[in-house]
């Protein structure tokens, strides 16, 4: 580090957003046909990433969840954030899905494997006529900055875009939460060590996570040891060159009041420059980094599923405080994709993903509270507060 200011990693994950449905076209699965395709891109400075593709996302999801954990790496302290939401319309299955479902079980077994094959091909023509992928359309935008990050799930407001074909328009609320956490990376890297003296005593100390751990030897910190002595160094404390020696320095922190004088003395003048430097500079690092240094927050690693920073109970949605109006049973709820109605292979095409439960590959990441909390005969309601007077 020298005396550059310390970055950090950040990390966003527990991504979610809900959606605004009718009641009507959520609980009675009628009205609202759209379905869309939708993904995130998440930007820090130069460093971009996407989420996964999450398809379909239609009237029977209340919610959209990511999956998702992204990483930053040396992020500085005045970073902002950028999430962007964009979403594509399935247009090709519109005649399908507003389709009664009675009308579809007979379309599902009327239809020949040949008819479907002929129909397969016709799609495939459609694809190569020089069309090039589907376009997607920027839904929703918020910013973010080291003001936002906390070690748990908070909820966050979203600008809406203005779409040009309002029939395209994502139905969202206008609100998402996630977990952003930020981790100074001397945090878990180390900044200085060395010989030091104190109080008469030499010993090896380390320079790290916003302290001055000292032990009687090496040996011991690569053993893994409890350092025998520690001393605060945060925004508070104040480091200053020895008057008496030029190889010692002054550490002063408060305490209850009273000053706490540690004289810390180095073998040669160099090495007592370099440790004021890398100390003052470590006091300015937990001055910019705010609560990120105060608390540290755990970083997850993207693909890691070793811990879930909701509550215990799944977290439920706005619409599960609604009471339902009529019971739907679970088999109700099989939505036949176009590869089971006209016996179609899959396909590269967005169309093609119109169902939920018979594409595992998309709906294993829309793990949505509207779609997989249903149970035969009612719901599963989980009180989810979503508004900002309930973040803290």
């Amino acid at each position: 580090y020298g005396t550059q200011p310390c970055t950090a990693r950040v990390s966003l994950s527990d991504l979610r957003m809900p959606l605004m449905w009718r009641d009507t076209d959520h609980f009675k699965n009628k009205g609202d046909y759209r379905r869309f395709a939708v993904f995130c891109l998440a930007r820090i400075g130069t460093e971009i990433y996407d989420t996964a593709l999450l398809c379909p996302v239609d009237r029977a999801l209340t919610d959209i969840t990511f999956p998702d954990v992204l990483l930053f790496n040396q992020i500085p302290a005045d970073f902002e954030f950028r999430l962007e939401v964009y979403s594509h319309i399935l247009q090709d299955d519109l005649s399908i899905a507003s389709t009664p479902r009675k009308i579809k079980k007979t379309i599902h077994s009327s239809i020949s494997r040949t008819v479907g094959k002929k129909l397969a091909a016709s799609l495939r023509d459609e694809l190569n006529s020089g069309k090039i992928g589907p376009h997607f359309e920027l839904m929703a935008m918020a910013r973010l900055t080291l003001a936002d990050v906390h070690d748990s799930i908070h909820t966050h407001d979203m600008k809406l875009e203005n779409v040009d074909n309002k029939s395209h328009q994502l139905p969202l609320f206008g609100h998402f939460c996630c977990r952003l956490a930020a981790q100074p990376d001397c945090v878990s890297q180390e900044v200085c060590a060395g010989t030091l003296e104190c109080q008469g005593q030499w010993y090896w100390g380390q320079l790290q996570a916003f302290r001055l751990d000292l032990w009687m030897a090496r040996d011991h910190w690569e053993a893994g040891q409890d350092p025998l002595r520690s001393i605060t160094v945060d925004r508070d404390t104040a480091v200053r060159p020895s008057l008496a020696s030029s190889k010692e320095l002054v550490i002063v922190n408060q305490c209850e009041g009273k000053e706490e004088k540690c004289v810390i003395r180095t073998k040669t003048s160099e090495e007592q420059q370099r440790w004021t430097r890398n100390l003052v500079q470590h006091c300015k690092d937990h001055l910019r980094w705010k609560h990120a240094a105060e608390k540290i927050m755990e970083i997850q690693s993207p693909g890691s599923t070793r811990h879930s920073f909701t509550r215990g109970l799944r977290q439920g949605s706005l619409y599960d405080e609604t009471p339902l109006i009529e019971s739907v049973s679970a088999s109700e709820f099989h939505r036949p994709t176009v590869q089971e109605i006209f016996g179609m292979t899959p396909s590269t095409s967005l169309s093609s993903c119109a169902s939920s439960s018979s594409s595992p590959t998309f709906r294993e990441r829309s793990l949505s509270s509207g779609g997989s909390g249903k149970t035969r005969g009612g719901t599963v309601r989980v009180p989810w507060p979503f508004g900002r007077n309930n973040q803290e």
